[in-house]
């Protein structure tokens, strides 16, 4: 049985439809074996009394007709539902897959992180507090293929990590799947904190088909690092290798 249990979801409503034809042929051919045995018996005999029996098996057959009539008219309503809400599915992949790529546009790229960060270091240094800069890589699942499921995978991270932070904290991108927090005042063993906390909100938005890993990692000052050069030197060993990302860090450090 289980080669019959096999089936492609393509192949669904096709099965579906070869399965209420099925359905209704079975009445159908039940119903006419069961009215042709039923009519000689019937119409033979010339008493009065057969005129109930008579009747009775023509109420038989035309309940028969109506229950194949129902049958088939069921099946087709659930068609057409399924067929809606198919429709209704793919309509709101669409928008979040629209809103995905618009909050991503929204995000600072890698340029205004690291000024970002170098303004954040002065003020940091001057009251002497603490600054952490927290990177999160994002693998997307192998199985994940498709731009429109890329994107929505990756704005669904951005949307989870934006509502684990703080007003004064700010998002970055800082490459194709990697983003970068600034967090002003955040000790090392906060930082920590925050750090755990978006990746349970990241777990969550990866889902049971685990979209995608994150992987979270924490750059402190005064702990990992002593100036804003040696930040922006941790963060460019954080960030996936990439080129042209790895070229633009080097070029603000120049």
């Amino acid at each position: 049985m289980r080669i019959f249990d096999k089936i492609q979801p393509d192949d669904l409503e096709r099965r579906e439809l070869r399965l209420s034809i099925l359905t209704c042929s079975a009445v159908v051919i039940l119903t006419a074996g069961t009215a042709v045995f039923m009519y000689p018996a019937i119409f033979s005999g010339q008493a009065s009394a057969d005129r109930a029996l008579r009747a009775a098996f023509l109420g038989f057959c035309v309940l028969c007709i109506l229950l194949t009539a129902y049958l088939w008219n069921r099946q087709a309503t659930i068609r057409n539902l399924r067929r809606q809400i198919e429709e209704n599915r793919r309509r709101i992949a669409e928008v979040q897959r629209q809103a995905s790529e618009e909050l991503l546009k929204t995000i600072p790229n890698l340029a205004s992180f690291l000024d970002s960060l170098g303004m954040e270091y002065r003020r940091t240094a001057a009251a002497t507090r603490a600054l952490s800069v927290l990177v999160v890589s994002v693998r997307l699942a192998a199985g994940l293929s498709g731009a429109s499921a890329r994107s929505a995978a990756l704005g669904d991270a951005a949307r989870v990590v934006t509502r684990k932070l703080r007003e004064e904290d700010s998002l970055y991108i800082l490459g194709p799947a990697c983003f970068g927090v600034v967090l002003p005042n955040v000790d090392q063993t906060a930082a920590t904190r925050i750090s755990h906390r978006i990746a349970e909100g990241l777990a969550d938005a990866a889902g049971a088909n685990n979209r995608f890993s994150p992987k979270i990692d924490t750059v402190n000052y005064p702990v990992h690092a002593s100036s804003a050069h040696e930040m922006q030197e941790a963060v460019r060993e954080l960030v996936p290798g990439d080129d042209s990302v790895r070229s633009l860090v080097d070029d603000v450090l120049a």
